[in-house]
């Protein structure tokens, strides 16, 4: 296989766009004379747009007539390869409609039919799960980690930061509430990084989790012992590429298992993933510099298919556990 033109479908999350990156990296490596295309939602393409592994990206919207039209432009395109990196119907139909010399994804009966080449995916969608569809391809996989694959050049600086600090990723939207951690413990984690670690605290998130992280820098105020450290809270006010400079300048990450997390991970800054329903495996953090915090309850992960009566593998998780993977993973990066 020599194909000269190449394209690659996205999932839609933020961690499942970076754990593409080293199957990017790994196709331009084998076919660096190729052209590589990548099809993603709107929201993600400040992730891609400095990317050494893309040469050109097209954006998928969600309305019926730019659905239709990015069928017709990607048969135009004649591509030799064509990877689908979504199981959902429409991602396979694109898949088939492509018109590709070869067509490769994941197995999802009955819309694989469409597929040439497919692979059974285990978990999650994970690094993991791309490295074996490459494999399946006959493709090397020349990085399995996303570590120093995230191209972002920098960005206006982010005012107000404080000289030392560490970004918090509570991440408790309302799609991520079985993740969630208690909004009480993170204030207290935000006060005991200020007083025992002299760390400042970001916090980062969407606009839905202004509530969340309104509340926690409540707590944390009302924790903080003479009112001692920094709370800056970003949720809601900046991009995707404004947030990796904010990560890219930031002594530690603490958060849930989230885009935000594997973004950190991504520019190699230590992290502390909180985990409880999700298996660690698949989706946690890749760099060297991470510590994970769970439970190991007999029940986790889960996978999250059934809504559960007590979320027991995250609220057990202590402050004093966290504070103690934040001194140890900083210790680990001096």
């Amino acid at each position: 296989m020599d194909p000269r033109k190449i394209c690659v479908t996205h999932l839609n999350q933020i961690g499942d766009l970076l754990f593409s990156l080293p199957l990017l990296k790994s196709l331009r490596d084998d076919f660096p004379g190729a052209s590589i295309h990548s099809v993603l939602r709107p929201s993600l393409e400040g992730l891609l747009r400095d990317s050494p592994y893309v040469d050109r990206i097209i954006l998928r919207h969600e309305t019926l007539r730019s659905k239709y039209g990015l069928v017709k432009s990607l048969r135009k395109e004649r591509y030799d390869l064509f990877i689908t990196l979504a199981r959902s119907q429409e991602g396979l139909l694109l898949a088939g409609l492509s018109g590709a010399g070869i067509k490769a994804g994941f197995a999802h009966f009955p819309w694989d039919r469409a597929l040439n080449v497919k692979e059974v995916i285990q978990g999650h969608p994970s690094w993991y799960n791309n490295a074996n569809l490459l494999r399946r391809l006959g493709v090397p996989v020349t990085k399995e980690s996303y570590v120093g694959l995230l191209h972002v050049e920098d960005t206006a600086p982010i005012h107000g930061l404080p000289g030392r600090y560490a970004v918090i990723s509570p991440g408790a939207s309302r799609r991520r509430l079985v993740k969630a951690w208690d909004e009480a413990k993170f204030g207290r984690l935000i006060a005991g990084l200020s007083e025992q670690l002299g760390l400042a605290s970001v916090l980062v998130g969407g606009r839905d989790t202004r509530e969340c992280t309104g509340a926690i820098a409540g707590y944390a105020s009302a924790f903080r012992r003479g009112g001692a450290g920094e709370v800056v809270d970003l949720s809601g006010s900046i991009g995707l590429r404004e947030l990796c400079g904010v990560l890219k300048r930031a002594e530690l990450f603490v958060g849930i298992d989230s885009g935000v997390m594997h973004m950190a991970a991504a520019v190699d800054i230590p992290v502390v993933g909180l985990f409880g329903p999700t298996d660690p495996f698949y989706v946690g953090p890749r760099n060297e510099r991470s510590i994970v915090v769970r439970q190991g309850l007999s029940c986790s992960p889960c996978y999250m298919r059934e809504p559960c009566p007590h979320r027991q593998c995250m609220t057990d998780i202590s402050v004093e556990s966290v504070l103690e993977a934040a001194r140890k993973v900083l210790n680990q990066a001096t």
